[in-house]
């Protein structure tokens, strides 16, 4: 036989230790008893439910959290909840919504009561908020809780209908009727037909002598850009590229100093 399966059938010491609260499948669980012991609470951490063997799903609360060891050499402890559980009985279920009820005010008749810490999974039950329809007094709705840093996986719940064969109507909004513009064209200074709705900068009038030269120069080639016509105004006209990293304004004929 196995050693730890010997040692669970040993069974477990008497003395127990009990647990206001407890982190496991990545939730915080409390007990009803603490969550009532802080009036101002933000959070509700004792509705836990667990799929039964039978098949059943099962809805409660924690009433306990106990902390199992086991005699033996080894160490060996276990964290079990002790629950109230709902009627199993007493659960509405609308496949088409996706929806869980449960009624608070019923009692599981079993008296399995426990399970094993890691069997847990945390949901949160909200009422109606029209109590004056007889058919939602005293029912409740089921939340489920996605674990911290875990994203919920997708079920057979969420994809509840084949499109196929599905006799319903699906909603799709209608957008609005007819259509409009929206004119952002001055804002943005859009262009409209190819034509600018703002004035054309003119830029800037020319000053410096060098630069006058240069212009006239253009002019005098005939069209050549790459012919400058000499000018007796200006002695030392520089046309070095200034993007080109090997030119040195303090020298600009290039001569080589020893």
């Amino acid at each position: 036989m196995n050693p730890e399966l010997r040692q669970v059938a040993n069974g477990f010491e008497h003395r127990v230790k009990s647990f206001s609260g407890y982190d496991v499948n990545g939730y915080r669980f409390h007990t009803t008893r603490h969550e009532q012991s802080r009036p101002n609470r933000r959070t509700m951490n004792s509705r836990v439910f667990t799929g039964g063997l039978d098949g059943a799903e099962y809805y409660g609360r924690i009433e306990e959290i106990y902390e199992l060891r086991f005699r033996g050499r080894k160490p060996l402890n276990l964290v079990v909840f002790k629950c109230h559980w709902f009627d199993p009985q007493e659960t509405r279920r609308s496949p088409s919504l996706g929806l869980v009820e449960i009624r608070q005010d019923s009692v599981y008749g079993g008296k399995d009561v426990y399970i094993v810490a890691q069997q847990a999974t945390q949901v949160y039950y909200l009422p109606y908020s029209c109590q004056r329809d007889p058919r939602l007094q005293g029912w409740d709705i089921v939340h489920k809780v996605s674990p911290h840093g875990k994203a919920p996986s997708p079920n057979a719940e969420d994809y509840n209908f084949d499109p196929n064969t599905y006799d319903g109507e699906f909603y799709q909004e209608e957008g609005l009727q007819g259509t409009f513009e929206i004119d952002l064209t001055g804002a943005m200074e859009m262009e409209v037909d190819n034509e600018m709705d703002v004035d054309v900068d003119e830029g800037d009038e020319v000053e410096n002598a060098k630069d006058l030269a240069l212009l006239e120069g253009l002019h005098i080639g005939n069209g050549n850009d790459d012919i400058v016509a000499p000018l007796e105004s200006v002695e030392h006209f520089d046309m070095a590229d200034s993007d080109d990293e090997s030119y040195d304004p303090a020298n600009p004929d290039g001569d080589d100093y020893f």
